[in-house]
């Protein structure tokens, strides 16, 4: 039987309470989702996988602060959120290292595969050369599909002023991706 959506919330509650025992689920459902997200923002796999764990542990000790039944989602990922912000706060992000870890489709063939992976990998260094705020505007937006009054929430900062991020980290992701987008499509010559 598939969980509703006040499951998370229930299942937070009891772990407010001290059921340590009912952590589990939550991480197992937000696992995915989560590390993607951390991933993207940090760039570097191995230091997402880290500040997931991180990030679980900080569920842990923050339990007794969780308000039920405010939503747990947005909950975890500002959790998250400020993780990366301590991370940014230590050093500079490494470009290279966002990844795509999505499975590339068995229906393209070798080249359309060599093609799509190329261009991720350029949308994913671009992404990193966002400042942080619009960089979890755009990962929030784009690869968790929260809508704009969630990001706000988890963001600290009203709607407006994340749709203002969005709008500003798509006019310099655009400006960034314009040269690559044109020398793949300039004809040989």
């Amino acid at each position: 039987m598939e969980p509703g959506p006040e499951r998370d919330e229930w299942l937070m509650a009891q772990v407010a309470f001290g059921r340590a025992d009912l952590l589990e689920p939550l991480v197992r459902r937000h696992a995915t989702g989560l590390l993607t997200f951390l991933t993207r923002m940090i760039g570097d796999h191995h230091r997402a996988e880290e500040l997931f764990q991180e990030v679980f542990l900080t569920v842990w000790l923050k339990r007794r602060q969780y308000e039920h039944p405010r939503p747990f989602r947005p909950w975890l990922y500002t959790i998250a959120l400020n993780r990366c912000r301590a991370v940014f706060r230590l050093r500079t992000l490494a470009p290279s290292a966002l990844g795509n870890h999505e499975p590339l489709s068995t229906f393209r063939s070798p080249e359309e595969q060599v093609i799509t992976a190329e261009q991720a990998d350029h949308v994913n260094r671009a992404i990193t050369h966002l400042p942080p705020q619009q960089r979890a505007v755009v990962v929030l937006r784009v690869w968790q599909q929260l809508p704009y009054a969630r990001i706000a929430e988890i963001v600290g900062c009203t709607e407006g002023t994340v749709r203002s991020h969005m709008h500003h980290a798509l006019a310099t992701l655009r400006t960034l991706l314009e040269p690559i987008i044109q020398a793949q499509f300039a004809p040989d010559s």
